[in-house]
């Protein structure tokens, strides 16, 4: 049993499943009720807010990553990232900020829900 969760933090396949279960439950009853909290749970924990993701005013879409070469050894790592490799262009900023403006989901699989390990 895997059980990373220390009070602090869960994964983004619980809140899949708990927003699922809902809907199982909605479409055999036809209340939606748990449905509605189970996603609106969802947005709250996963869609951080402005203060929580205080990089994304300094993120350049035109330079989004820093590369950094795979090593042969767990031991050689971490490795040294070399900012002026070419990494390319993020396609998705346009229409992600359009969408969502300055508050994006989290792409994680743990998410710190009551931001202990945060600020």
């Amino acid at each position: 049993v895997e059980a990373p969760d220390y009070g602090h933090e869960t994964t983004s396949e619980a809140f899949s499943f708990m927003t699922w279960l809902a809907a199982v439950k909605g479409k055999i009853s036809g209340q939606w009720t748990d449905y509605a909290n189970a996603w609106n749970k969802t947005e709250q924990y996963i869609i951080p807010a402005s203060a929580d993701q205080p990089g994304f005013s300094t993120y350049n879409p035109n330079d989004p990553a820093d590369y950094a070469p795979e090593a042969d050894l767990p031991d050689n790592y971490p490795t040294n990232g070399d900012a002026n490799f070419p990494t390319g262009v993020d396609p998705s900023w346009t229409d992600l900020t359009a969408a969502y403006g300055s508050q994006l989901y989290q792409m994680h699989w743990l998410l710190d829900v009551d931001n202990w390990y945060g600020l």
